[in-house]
């Protein structure tokens, strides 16, 4: 793995674009308004509440390349709520680029698998709360 450097900014963004555009496809925002629009301009870090199960989450999406899932409903109003779901991106040998979890493991995305991932982690959490 190395390391970012300025001229990778770009790549970063264009990688959080595509996240966002899966995301926003797959986990719609909760208050019905329009999701992905490529004509829109993009303001980053891209922030949409989303119902998964009974509860709602936050997305935030970062133009750095990292994604997170967090507390979106009453709980979430916290100043940092605890991530439920988080992978950014990681810059292997030859500048390519790849997702990682918070353990560095790589994951497959945009990939239907993060969807299972993704409904595990929201029922851990609302299994820890019972």
């Amino acid at each position: 793995m190395t390391s970012f450097d300025l001229n990778d900014l770009p790549t970063l963004k264009e990688y959080s674009i595509i996240a966002y555009q899966w995301l926003s496809e797959n986990y719609p925002k909760s208050d019905h308004q329009p999701n992905f629009d490529p004509n829109f301009g993009l303001s980053f870090p891209i922030r949409w509440k989303t119902k998964i199960e009974t509860e709602v989450f936050e997305w935030v999406v970062s133009d750095m390349g990292s994604i997170t899932l967090r507390l979106g409903g009453v709980e979430g109003n916290r100043r940092n709520p605890a991530p439920i779901f988080y992978l950014s991106l990681r810059k292997l040998e030859g500048d390519v680029f790849s997702w990682a979890d918070p353990e560095g493991n790589p994951v497959s995305f945009p990939n239907p698998s993060v969807m299972e991932d993704v409904r595990s982690r929201v029922q851990l959490y609302l299994d820890s709360r019972t």
